[in-house]
């Protein structure tokens, strides 16, 4: 986990008119408007080395920026800066901007014009146009440096791109095939989370079957609904929690209390200054209470999977990265069972 400061405790506030419901996620590269009818407001192709131009955008100023799935859409806004790493991944750690990036998929970067109410955004595409990442202008944004990224970063081929067919999901191994006691014995040895998936990878198993096969010393299925009554518990005890969503090229991360969860219009929701979550109920399939042994105790997680089997996103505590897991956030965790039952 990062190494994060607690936010001031701030007194609950009463909830704002609930915005137009935005979109889930960003579209595909082949539905943005303007591709094929050449438009004036077509896309415009950027060229761009992400590895060192994430280093830049600091430049920019106040951005909001976006990552989701089909299932999740999160949004942060914020201020770029702080980024580490070189290689395979990248670490964006700015507080607010919290970013895990993965550049071999940030492989189509387009700028979008401001239309319909949607503000210009550059957004960022992997070579299937499956949405990645987008840094969305604000009011706050510096507008010469904006402007500056854009000129530096025009591409000079200004044609549609050519996408590749997106692969078929990968089968999941039958049950049979796995062992379920190597499996259980590899995990309750970890010590640290980041080992999580290099077990999956060695067991040859997939993360929801893992958590069906590891037992309910280490995972608990629940009904996706029950997230809903998690945030409103964790909003009433001004618990510090993180929120990551993503994709296969980025993971955001939000840090700090959640004011104004709520469902509506077959979304989950959460509308916060700075925060929004946009979650489509039906997609969802499931959440898993998981436990992952480390050295300082363990790691609880509430885990969302879609349904295709895919993780949509990961709750847990707010933590430092040498500390044990916080007791309250353990504590509320124990009592999902409880409070889905009463769903």
């Amino acid at each position: 986990m990062p190494d994060t400061r607690l936010p001031p405790v701030l007194p609950p506030v009463l909830p704002p008119v609930l915005p137009p419901v935005l979109p889930i996620a960003d579209p595909i590269l082949s539905t943005l408007p303007g591709w094929e009818n050449g438009a004036a407001a077509r896309p415009t192709r950027l060229a761009v080395d992400w590895t060192d131009a994430l280093r830049t955008l600091d430049v920019l100023g106040t951005v909001r920026v976006v990552t989701g799935n089909r299932s999740i859409t999160h949004e942060k806004t914020g201020r770029f800066g702080n980024v580490d790493g070189n290689g395979p991944a990248l670490i964006v750690l700015n507080r607010e901007v919290d970013l895990r990036v993965f550049p071999r998929h940030w492989t189509i970067t387009v700028h979008t014009p401001e239309a319909d109410g949607e503000a210009e955004a550059i957004r960022v595409f992997d070579r299937h146009g499956r949405a990645i990442h987008a840094i969305h202008r604000t009011a706050e944004t510096n507008a010469a440096a904006w402007d500056a990224f854009l000129i530096l970063h025009r591409a000079a081929d200004q044609d549609a791109p050519a996408l590749e067919p997106p692969p078929a999901p990968a089968a999941e191994r039958p049950d049979a095939e796995i062992d379920v006691e190597g499996l259980r014995a590899a995990w309750s040895a970890m010590t640290d989370v980041h080992e999580f998936f290099g077990m999956l990878r060695t067991f040859g198993v997939g993360r929801r079957q893992a958590l069906r096969l590891a037992g309910p010393g280490f995972a608990r299925e629940l009904p996706a609904a029950a997230v809903l009554p998690l945030l409103e518990a964790a909003r009433d005890r001004r618990l510090d929690i993180m929120i990551f969503v993503g994709n296969a090229g980025c993971i955001q991360i939000h840090t700090g209390t959640v004011d104004h969860p709520t469902t509506a219009n077959g979304l989950l929701r959460i509308d916060d200054t700075g925060f929004t979550l946009r979650a489509i109920q039906a997609r969802l399939s499931s959440a898993w209470v998981v436990h992952k042994p480390t050295d300082k105790g363990g790691i609880t997680t509430v885990e969302l999977y879609d349904d295709q089997g895919d993780n949509a996103a990961i709750l847990c505590g707010q933590r430092d990265e040498d500390k044990p897991e916080r007791a309250e956030w353990r504590a509320l965790a124990a009592e999902l069972p409880a409070l889905a039952a009463s769903l």
